[in-house]
């Protein structure tokens, strides 16, 4: 219950941070587009164009991570921190990014993908499209241990794979963003649907009680039972058009007594003025 509850708080978070995604998608596509078609390009123009796109990676990733709930931050900010870290290093140290750019590009291609595939298996019940999440994620696992394995690759030969890479990378983001976006709207139209509903139903509930009963004390009564009348039952449903004096009537007290009535009926508990002439109850 627990698992199903952050799966949809992740759910959540990436649907309304659908378009960090797609930033992600687009930086990829134009990391891997620069290294197929600049001509020309080296290794160390290679490092720098990298440091860039890590950078603005793990930034965007960042800002995503700042605005997610507790329990879906670390992946997002694991790959935010290496990002940054490995961005910022290519950059300033552009030579030592040249000897090291394999290692570090593989590394960065494992730990991303491994937090893109843990990521889809868990919105795996509520997202439609993991598929593409799984399927960027295995791409940059498989690319960053072909780059282990085989680190004695030509520089023009390293350039076309990253290059490749890249462009199939940021396309699957790409799509997986929108496909976000898309189960961001029918979050919000199931919230609208529910809320709709439970006004309806309120709606409903009232209307019937209207139907149903009369004063608040229908829910004590049956209908067509007799209930003890009180003071101001009587007092009300007669309009108060005798006015009211005095305290209720004390226990075994009559009309023919209290209030000089012939028929002598009892009348304990109501509060009525007692019978006369105005001037006799004027107190002038």
């Amino acid at each position: 219950m627990v698992r199903y509850a952050l799966a949809g708080d992740m759910l959540g978070e990436l649907s309304r941070s659908w378009w960090v995604v797609v930033v992600r998608g687009v930086a990829a596509v134009l990391f891997g587009l620069v290294a197929l078609f600049w001509p020309g390009v080296t290794t160390v123009a290679l490092a720098f164009v990298f440091g860039a796109f890590a950078l603005v990676d793990g930034i965007v990733l960042a800002f995503a991570a700042f605005r997610a709930a507790s329990g879906t931050r670390l992946p997002l900010v694991i790959q935010s921190v290496l990002g940054i870290l490995l961005g910022a290093a290519a950059l300033i140290w552009p030579m030592v990014a040249v000897v090291a750019l394999v290692f570090v590009i593989g590394a960065w291609a494992v730990v991303t993908g491994v937090a893109e595939i843990v990521t889809a298996v868990r919105l795996r019940a509520h997202l439609t499209s993991e598929w593409l999440l799984i399927f960027a994620g295995a791409l940059s696992v498989i690319f960053g241990l072909l780059l282990w394995l085989w680190p004695g690759l030509g520089a023009m030969a390293m350039v076309a794979v990253v290059g490749v890479y890249a462009i199939v990378f940021g396309i699957a983001l790409v799509i997986a963003g929108f496909r976000l976006r898309g189960a961001a709207d029918a979050v919000a139209s199931s919230g609208e649907d529910e809320t709709e509903s439970a006004g309806s139903e309120t709606v409903e509930a009232r209307h019937a009680a209207d139907t149903e009963g009369g004063d608040l004390l229908d829910g004590f009564y049956a209908e067509g039972d007799d209930r003890d009348v009180n003071a101001f039952d009587d007092g009300y449903s007669d309009g108060y058009r005798d006015g009211y004096e005095g305290d209720p009537s004390p226990a075994g007290a009559t009309d023919a007594s209290v209030y000089g009535d012939e028929d002598g009926a009892s009348r304990v508990g109501k509060h009525r003025a007692p019978k006369g002439s105005p001037e006799d109850t004027d107190p002038r």
